[in-house]
This record gives C-alpha cells, structure tokens and sequence, in this order.
C-alpha cells in the first residue's frame, strides 16, 4: 500500500464510480479495480460495496479517513519543501459561494497571478456550510466564508462586514402592499420586523448560505409563513428576477451596489434590514505548523484588494454600535 493507493481510494468514494474515478485520475478502470482490491486483500476487509452507484463499507468509510488525512499530510510535507527551495508551483484550491466571488474574486485573481505567475488557481463555488465542511476534509486550501473563529481546525481571519438588505421592485410593493408599503417598510428598516411584509412574495437561496440563514431567521422573529416562489443557489438568478417583480430577495449589498448603481432609476427598493443582517466574512485555511507561503499570500492580497475597496451605495446605517471590521467599512 503506498500513497498511490490513498489517491485511488479517494477518487473512487467521491466519484462512487470505477468508471469516472478512472477518467479523473488518467488510469484505467482495471488498474484501479486491481490496486483497491490489493488494499482489501492487506487489510483483511471489504472497503466497496460493488454495486451502481458504489458505496462504502464501515471499513471503507474509516480508510477514507485515513486516506485524506494521509493525502494532507503529504501535501503539506510538499509544500513545505517547496517553500524551502523557493519553488512557486502547484494548485491553489480555494473556496467561496458564487456571489462573493464574483465580486471580489476577479480582481484578487488576477492581482496575484501577477505576482505568483507559476500557481493556478482552482475556484470551488457552493454554499457556505459545505464549503467549510470541504476545507476541514482537506479538499480546499482555503476559504472565505462566514464562518466562527473557534473551530480547533482552522486558522482564521475576518476579512470585512458583509450586509444582506431585501431588494424588491416598486411595482410589486405597490401591488401588494398598497396604501401600507411604507409603514411597513420602515418597521423592516427599523428593527428587520418583516411582519407587514406578510403579503409579499419572496425568492431565497438554500438553507446553507449566509443569507439564506438570514431570511428564514427574520421571518421566524417576524411570525408570518412567507410565500416562497423560488429556491435557488445563485443569488445572482435572484436578483434578476426581483428585477422583474416575481418576488423579493435577499442578497448582500455589495451586489446590489454593483448591479444598480442607482436602485430607485431601475425601479427598485432597497432595504436594510439592522444589525442582525450584519455578520464576519473571514478567510481560513487549515491549521498547520508550517501553512504553505501561497495561501499566506492570498490571504495577504485579499486584504490588499479588498482594504482599496469602496462599495458605493452599500450605505449602513447603524445606531453607533456598529464599529468597523477587518478592513472594509462600508461607506
């Protein structure tokens, strides 16, 4: 058994298919059938349940423990010595949900290339909770995310203050608030009370994203059971149908910034919702005792990029307990 095998192994669990672990990792399917079933044969047990899709054994699910732990363990025993000769090669893997990345991933990108030409970057997009859960299995290098600071795991470092705010169309408020929009607006604005938006229809993204959470917590505070016209994992989909008044969304208001740079000339409204739609983006990587230099340097240009950033039209009004975080206050 050799570290070969650790690959082999894991390839097969994710994919759950000999046929598409093969295409993955460049080898044929009898290849990896034999090199497993040595392994079976070394240990004593069956790792596979041979059927479609595949599946996992209790055995099997405790070699692909070891198995990723081994595969971390040997890349950071690589990276440390290509630290040590200066050599600046490899795949960064970093993870991040669609929205954010779109909006601050391209200029960091492409920043860092400029001073890290030899690294390619690999951009993993999902939502926030499976992002994490990916990064702690070892298949991430690095995430930015909303995600607590007291995980043993992780090394992490806030990066800025992000806001969800509820973007809506005129048009739909005025038909389904009536004579009552701005009343129950400004009870919106005032303590993120969504109570007289009771009428409205509402688009979400799913339960694991940030501002998924954020949503379902204020309609459970607000006590209404709100008409939910489209789940979606991609805020940006949400957003344009917003535009054409299928349902209120939320979304971070960094986004809205960007897509409408004047809301109110687009026919749209924007709510802020108080400090319970305020929350820590951070950036985190596994902790380690020598954290490869490429990811210390991402890290340090996102600071860079995202310290220069200025969001116009993401203005917060807050009640003087709501002090500036990392490096980006929005303005």
């Amino acid at each position: 058994m050799n570290f070969q095998t650790m690959d082999y192994f894991v390839a097969v669990a994710e994919e759950r298919s000999f046929t598409k672990a093969a295409q993955r990792l460049a080898v044929t399917q009898q290849t990896l059938s034999a090199n497993i079933a040595a392994a079976e044969r070394e240990l004593g047990v069956k790792l596979l349940v041979r059927r479609t899709p595949l599946d996992l054994t209790y055995a099997g699910e405790e070699f692909l423990r070891y198995a990723r732990r081994f595969q971390r363990e040997r890349r950071t025993m690589v990276r440390e010595f290509q630290d040590i000769a200066g050599d600046e090669r490899g795949v960064l893997r970093i993870g991040v949900t669609s929205t954010r990345g779109h909006i601050i991933m391209p200029s960091s990108i492409a920043a860092f290339q400029r001073q890290h030409p030899g690294i390619r970057v690999v951009l993993n997009e999902g939502e926030n909770e499976e992002l994490v859960q990916t990064l702690c299995e070892g298949r991430l290098d690095m995430v930015v995310a909303t995600l607590e600071d007291t995980n043993s795991q992780l090394t992490v470092h806030k990066l800025f203050r992000e806001e969800v705010v509820l973007l809506a169309a005129q048009t739909l408020l005025d038909r389904t608030l009536g004579d009552s929009q701005e009343s129950a607006l400004q009870r919106a604005e005032r303590s993120g009370d969504l109570g007289g938006m009771g009428d409205v229809p509402f688009l979400l993204v799913g339960k694991k994203d940030t501002p998924g959470t954020v949503a379902r917590e204020a309609f459970e505070r607000s006590g209404i059971h709100p008409d939910i016209k489209v789940v979606s994992k991609n805020t940006e989909t949400l957003v344009a149908l917003a535009l054409r008044g299928v349902g209120a969304c939320f979304c971070p208001a960094e986004l809205v910034a960007t897509t409408f740079p004047n809301p109110e000339d687009a026919g749209m409204r924007v709510v802020h919702l108080g400090p319970r739609a305020r929350y820590d983006i951070s950036v985190a990587w596994r902790s380690t005792q020598h954290p490869w230099s490429i990811i210390i340097a991402f890290w340090q240009v996102l600071r860079d990029q995202l310290g220069d950033a200025h969001w116009v039209g993401a203005q917060v009004s807050g009640n003087g307990d709501e002090g500036p975080v990392g490096e980006v206050v929005y303005v």
